[in-house]
């Protein structure tokens, strides 16, 4: 049994690894530049700050 987990995770991790080989396949095709100080990490950042300073103007 457990051989057979390992096998489903490692095809899994695989195909997990492509995906994301294509998707940089398809970003390295754009115009735009992906600068080094992105954070891909938090992608709803920007928006989070809007939504914290409009809280903080509605509770003055």
């Amino acid at each position: 049994m457990p051989a057979i987990f390992e096998l489903l995770y490692k095809e899994y991790c695989r195909a997990r690894l492509a995906e994301m080989r294509k998707q940089l396949l398809l970003t390295g095709k754009r115009d735009e530049l992906v600068l080094p100080d992105d954070d891909f990490a938090d992608p709803d950042a920007e928006t989070d700050a809007e939504h914290e300073a409009e809280l903080n103007r509605t509770r003055k």
